[in-house]
């Protein structure tokens, strides 16, 4: 069965996270998607996760620094409906091949441009990586945590914001396309990413107290949420809400049998504070307790809980629904064999999408997409870089 977007053509040259995955997206809604790598292959291979976010596309080295490639690569892009890129403002231009070049010649391309910062920013002509973006956005130094001053954030937020603005800026560009008749250039950075994912924590900042940073405080010393995981019996574990939206039956400390201290050891003790002192005697309770009972009661009496469980168990057991939804899937890699991986996140009943295939080797389709365009077997190898 087709995909919904079957006979739309995308160029991936976009490195790192957000380009590759937001391109998936798309990949597996139906695009024929042709990720053109330099000569060598894109450096970010390395990473584990490419297994996953270059999936479900076709591979082609080209060596956009010489006229040979440069040449192909136009006639490849004649071909397509979507480029995406993810260079510093200004490198696609100097190759020859930026927006005002390619759309002047394909009026109806779609040129998405997902660089770390968007042009005229005054960090926009340095190198710009999730990290850096975190630091220069305000994120490290909003989030709370284990000391005063700025956090590195383990999510890569600006990164995790900008997948979801790729496919949106695409798609919004191609229903547009369908009006107009003219395709154009759609921008977003990393930058916006970071800026996508503000939180309760921004919207509070300026009137924020100390206690108030140390309830949300994410790491150490634990917070209200942090501090919410218990230990049960046989060394497994459970995370509790703080909130369900129900009016519960029994409270967490009926349930356990757990009172609180005397008024007189609490008394002039901060909230989180006092959270701690009773948390201290509600986890010797949780001890005592096999885990799935106390879920089972938990739940029994409208107290949001779940089981905390590894990403091994959720992706070697899963319920038979997630299979059955397709969440969970094993995709045969070229290289390593079998490999469990997350399948397609989104449901589309009447066109749904698939898995496409595994990441390509480097190059694994040189021979196959330069001669749609063209060229000659005999000049693939300079167009390719050799590869």
């Amino acid at each position: 069965m087709a995909g919904a977007l079957d006979g739309i053509r995308i160029l991936d040259l976009s490195w790192g996270i957000a380009g590759p995955l937001g391109v998936l997206l798309l990949a597996e809604q139906g695009a024929d998607v042709i990720k053109v790598e330099p000569p060598g292959g894109d450096p970010f291979r390395m990473y584990d996760g490419y297994k996953v976010w270059t999936r479900s596309r076709r591979s082609v080295t080209c060596d956009l620094k010489s006229e040979a490639g440069v040449a192909a690569f136009r006639k490849l892009a004649a071909t397509a409906d979507v480029l995406v890129e993810s260079f510093r403002p200004g490198v696609m231009d100097r190759l020859g091949v930026g927006y005002d070049s390619l759309g002047a010649d394909l009026p109806r391309l779609v040129y998405c441009s997902v660089p770390a910062y968007p042009p005229g920013h005054r960090l926009a002509h340095r190198p710009g990586y999730d990290a850096l973006v975190q630091a220069s956005s305000g994120q490290q130094w909003e989030q709370p945590g284990w000391r005063p001053g700025p956090i590195f954030l383990h999510m890569p937020m600006p990164s995790m914001g900008s997948i979801f603005l790729v496919p949106s800026g695409v798609l919004a560009a191609l229903i547009s396309r369908e009006r107009t008749g003219r395709g154009q250039h759609v921008s977003t950075s990393l930058l916006q990413g970071a800026f996508l994912y503000t939180t309760q924590i921004w919207q509070h900042i300026e009137k924020a107290n100390a206690a108030f940073h140390e309830l949300m405080g994410k790491s150490y010393p634990p917070g209200v949420h942090q501090g919410m995981i218990f230990e049960c019996a046989d060394h497994e574990f459970v995370h509790v809400s703080v909130m369900s939206g129900l009016a519960p039956k029994k409270t967490m400390d009926e349930i356990l049998g757990v009172t609180p201290p005397p008024a007189d050891q609490l008394e002039g003790l901060l909230p989180l504070q006092q959270q701690v002192l009773m948390n201290d005697r509600r986890r010797d309770a949780f001890k005592e307790r096999k885990r799935e009972e106390l879920v089972d009661e938990f739940q029994a009496n409208n107290i949001a809980v779940e089981s905390v469980i590894t990403m091994e168990e959720a992706l070697t057991r899963p319920h038979p629904q997630l299979d059955a939804n397709g969440m969970v899937v094993t995709v045969d890699d070229p290289d390593l064999g079998p490999l469990i991986q997350v399948g397609v996140p989104i449901n589309l009943f009447g066109t749904p999408g698939e898995i496409r295939g595994p990441q390509p080797r480097v190059g694994e389709h040189n021979v196959e997409v330069w001669s749609e365009v063209g060229v000659d077997a005999g000049d693939v190898a300079a167009v390719a870089g050799g590869a």
